[in-house]
């Protein structure tokens, strides 16, 4: 039996649902479970967390998402039942990591980790798993488990509108990212102006779409960067829907991407890309990252370097 450990908004949670879809693959006679304990709402009033996002999303955005999640009995053979994001974070300080436990450092969360990947018996996995080559083997079976169910009448209009043109999807996160040292500054508008130059640079007319949690920053900023090329906002989708943003991307025709798990996926899901841009380095961390799909352009950026990697307990 394994148990894969989810956690995060919904683009973390896809690469550690794939991560337990890869275990699967190359353990095809053992069970394997997802455990979604820290999106429990137990003392939830009083210790507020992992629900800053939607919650547990994998189930209620990709009907074909089928394996089990684990119960108490399950999670207390391996490792610990504690029903909140907080309190289990207070928990992993204190409390001994267990046999079966496998906790990588944190500076493996962003690169291969092979360790992981071949594990053999029992198992319990914490981590991000965000390296490419977790899953790279099982890309069309992710593209199947990840396709998006059929769009509503705003989101089947842009899809035909995104397939009509030549189509470029750029993904700007800010809101939470300006307060996040491991992850603010690296995407800044530099990068943006070089991302759009590089598209720009066979003279073609494109209509640039934008995606991003600060519409307004964009229309001062970004507008003015695309010429006399068209740009459309995309504001449609919020709350629940927030994941048809990422579905959007699957159907650009280029993608200048963030340094974020949640435009990555639209990124790695669309069948039919021409070129995806993202930046370098990916996080303000001293660690190795091979999270890159190798096709992709990668774009230098400003980095602040505020981090050396931690121990896991640390992370």
């Amino acid at each position: 039996m394994k148990i894969v450990n989810i956690t995060g908004g919904l683009g973390n949670q896809m690469f550690q649902y794939a991560f337990a879809m890869a275990l699967k693959y190359r353990n095809p006679q053992e069970e394997v479970f997802v455990d979604i304990q820290h999106y429990n709402t137990i003392f939830f009033k009083k210790f507020k967390g992992i629900n800053l996002h939607n919650g547990y999303e994998i189930d209620k955005v990709f009907p074909k998402a089928k394996l089990p999640v684990a119960g108490v009995r399950q999670l207390m053979k391996f490792s610990y039942w504690i029903p909140n994001y907080i309190l289990s974070r207070l928990g992993r300080k204190f409390l001994p990591i267990r046999k079966k436990e496998y906790i990588p450092p944190y500076s493996m969360n962003y690169s291969y980790d092979e360790k992981a990947l071949n594990w053999k018996g029992d198992g319990y996995f914490e981590g991000y798993w965000q390296s490419y080559n977790h899953f790279g083997d099982i890309k069309e079976e992710l593209q199947k488990v990840y396709a998006h169910p059929k769009p509503n009448q705003y989101n089947a209009a842009l899809i035909s509108n995104l397939e009509s043109c030549n189509s470029v999807g750029i993904h700007v996160r800010r809101g939470d990212y300006l307060a996040e040292p491991e992850f603010r500054g690296i995407c800044g508008l530099d990068y943006y102006e070089k991302g759009i130059k590089e598209i720009l640079s066979d003279e073609k007319k494109y209509v640039f779409f934008i995606f991003s949690n600060d519409m307004q920053w964009c229309q001062e900023n970004i507008a003015p960067l695309v010429g006399d090329n068209r740009i459309v906002f995309i504001s449609g989708n919020k709350g629940k829907d927030s994941c048809w943003d990422m579905f959007l991307m699957t159907h650009c025709k280029d993608l200048i991407i963030a340094n974020s798990s949640f435009s990555w996926w639209g990124a790695f899901l669309n069948k039919k890309v021409d070129r995806v841009i993202c930046p370098k380095p990916w996080l303000n961390r001293d660690c190795n990252i091979d999270i890159y799909n190798p096709s992709w352009i990668l774009v230098p950026c400003y980095s602040c370097l505020l981090y050396t990697s931690p121990s896991p307990r640390d992370a």
